[in-house]
């Protein structure tokens, strides 16, 4: 099973230096970031649900990018919208349809009727099933280790190296693991994306209306 061990000695070898032990754990924090907000893979894919008891809820701690965001009585998505048109103030008779991501937030919209004061033993009507990629699980000590690091192993090696040949001011190693790190994350974003769909049956979808 791969861990940080492994991946501590493997650096080592590849950047041919055995003195960077004390260095190496500020270039996984940084590869680790980068991970985040790049790599969309199945090892990073979790669930959670949530009742919807606010118009602005507090996104997991693990959150790195949305997947989906469904009702879970329903089953239905609920949409993204970035520039909301419609009333942002639910009444009641007007559910909750969209979110959008506010700093670390989710908002509901529009917003869902809470009462004030919020009476004793009151659960509101809507709770959501959220599907989102979670940035790895941080690797501290020599035995750790996390799903993107045992099924992307290059990803993680390419993205330290590419900081150690940074450190060393190895501008063509650097462009070399750049550029790695770069491809094997394509690529593993790619391979997720057409397993996605690979086994989903076709189906026309066909405009209920003309222009």
């Amino acid at each position: 099973m791969a861990s940080l061990a492994q991946l501590t000695s493997d650096v080592m070898g590849w950047l041919g230096r055995r003195d960077i032990t004390t260095l190496i754990h500020g270039w996984v924090l940084m590869t680790e970031t980068d991970i985040a907000e790049q790599l969309r893979v199945k090892a990073m894919v979790t669930n959670a649900t949530q009742p919807v008891d606010a118009a602005l809820i507090s996104q997991p701690p693990d959150f790195a990018a949305m997947e989906a965001l469904r009702d879970m009585a329903t089953g239905k998505l609920l949409t993204l919208e970035d520039d909301w048109t419609g009333p942002l103030y639910g009444d009641g008779t007007c559910p909750v349809t969209s979110y959008r991501l506010v700093g670390d937030c989710i908002e509901f919209l529009p917003h869902p009727s809470i009462p004030d004061p919020v009476p004793a033993g009151w659960q509101p009507s809507l709770s959501v099933r959220m599907t989102y990629f979670k940035a790895p699980k941080p690797l501290k000590v020599a035995g750790d280790t996390n799903p993107v690091l045992e099924q992307h192993y290059a990803i993680y090696l390419f993205g330290v190296c590419k900081y150690g040949s940074m450190f060393e001011l190895d501008d063509d190693r650097a462009t070399q693991m750049t550029n790695a790190f770069t491809m094997a994350t394509a690529a593993a974003n790619q391979a997720y994306e057409g397993a996605k769909y690979s086994g989903a049956p076709l189906r026309a979808a066909l405009p209920a209306r003309g222009f």
